[in-house]
């Protein structure tokens, strides 16, 4: 019979420990036969060391524990990988706050015996106590399928996170996996990725889930570690460029899958809420590290692993323009041209015989200007829109990369003049033509539900 052994660091977990601590026990593979659950409490103040002490006397053949100082994820997990017993086959990773799906080890052991693979993942949903659920950004790599994927063909089907990861024990025998104990964040990261620069293969096992738990209020380690100056040129330094020359050792180039792994990471730091944190976080000097050791690894980055992201296109061009021109970047340096040019409605308002429409002008290329001014064609008839202020502006770093100062406006269409298609008139005399909207069958359905609640 084939055994797990689930290594789950504590800290501070109380309301959620028990979930997670039942989401191993009720498993559809037999709990007393097939797993093993180790338990590396990390310092908890709050009572999860009496849940965990709980399920221990409960389950003494089954729960292994032990209670350390604080000293982080990357030491809780390495302490639990060093109790594992000898009759184990496989290892997986759960965290005290998370879950797996109840089928979760029985897929992954039918997995491991029908694929010559050393590692494999579940995908992940991420999930709240109000109920809310959304899969994982990544989880397109499943496409409702078992298989193996190799980093060398596959490199846009990057991993780095821990919880849902599973090995065969003979990974942790040979040293082939650790982690790294310096850091106290994206450990799980580097390690898995050190390992898979070596291995290049992992699996990827279907119809099943692990529950990654992301609540409102944002107290996860990961929501946390946007405060800790480590995540910034610490964590530069000591994750990214490490996995860079590593590939560089090993290969003689930065492989596609490094590339594109640590742009998918970079474009975190360019949020909106990251970025302001940022600012927060890092004095002038730190910032200016900081900076410096994304210009560094950005060298290593071809432009199109950039372009391939997932991201608004200013995002992507203030990566290239900050990798080619450095810092400080202005904002003629940014911009460039494409065709995502559109009007974005902020309020409708149905006024007697027409409709108030307030929106502004919204392009990743272009900032209005004073002269220019947006216009709609009625048919035959064009209309000119009033000019209306937007304070809205976008900023990363410090640095603003739009304004949209000029880009709002209001007008009044007529209700038998409901199929609008707008434009932008520039100042230079050119017209570029920008998306339609057709208020006469959101306006058909309107009355149609109002006629079918009168009659119900």
């Amino acid at each position: 019979m084939e055994k797990f052994s689930i290594i789950m660091p504590v800290y501070n977990k109380e309301h959620f420990l028990k979930d997670a601590i039942q989401s191993v026990i009720n498993q559809t593979i037999n709990f007393k036969r097939c797993i093993e659950l180790i338990i590396v409490n990390d310092g908890s103040t709050d009572k999860s060391t009496e849940i965990c002490l709980y399920y221990k006397e409960k389950f003494p053949e089954n729960i292994r524990y032990i209670q350390i100082e604080n000293s982080g994820p990357s030491v809780a997990r390495t302490v639990g990988l060093d109790m594992i017993s000898n009759d184990v086959n496989y290892i997986g990773f759960l965290d005290a706050d998370d879950k797996f799906s109840i089928n979760a080890l029985e897929k992954v052991s039918r997995f491991f015996r029908e694929n010559s693979v050393d590692m494999a993942i579940i995908p992940i949903k991420y999930f709240s106590s109000q109920g809310i659920e959304s899969e994982h950004s990544l989880n397109y790599r499943f496409n409702n399928r078992n298989r193996v994927i190799n980093i060398l063909n596959d490199y846009k089907h990057i991993h780095f996170y821990i919880g849902g990861v599973f090995f065969k024990k003979a990974v942790y025998d040979n040293k082939s996996f650790y982690f790294d104990k310096t850091l106290s964040y994206w450990e799980d990261a580097l390690s898995l990725n050190q390992y898979l620069l070596r291995n290049h293969c992992y699996g990827v096992v279907n119809d099943t889930y692990y529950y990654y738990r992301r609540e409102e209020q944002g107290n996860s380690l990961v929501d946390n570690s946007w405060y800790s100056k480590i995540r910034y040129s610490f964590l530069i330094e000591n994750g990214y460029l490490k996995l860079i020359n590593l590939s560089i050792e090993l290969y003689g180039i930065v492989l596609p899958y490094i590339q594109y792994l640590i742009i998918y990471h970079i474009k975190l730091y360019l949020y909106k809420k990251n970025s302001e944190i940022l600012m927060s976080v890092l004095s002038e000097g730190e910032l200016e590290d900081f900076i410096d050791s994304i210009i560094t690894v950005l060298q290593y980055i071809e432009d199109i692993y950039i372009e391939e992201q997932d991201m608004k296109h200013y995002y992507k061009e203030f990566l290239i323009s900050l990798k080619k021109n450095k810092w400080p970047l202005k904002l003629e340096t940014i911009l460039k041209e494409n065709n995502v040019d559109q009007i974005i409605i902020k309020k409708k308002k149905f006024l007697g015989l027409g409709i108030k429409i307030i929106g502004y002008y919204s392009s990743e290329s272009y900032i209005l200007s004073k002269k220019d001014y947006i216009s709609v064609k009625l048919g035959k008839k064009v209309m000119l829109c009033h000019p209306k202020d937007i304070q809205k502006k976008v900023q990363i770093w410090g640095v603003e990369i739009r304004d949209f100062k000029y880009a709002g406006f209001e007008i009044f269409i007529p209700i038998h003049r409901l199929n609008i298609q707008f434009f932008l008139n520039r100042y230079d005399g050119s017209i570029v033509e920008l998306n339609s909207i057709n208020y006469y069958r959101r306006l058909i359905r309107k009355l149609g539900f109002i006629f079918k609640q009168k009659h119900v």
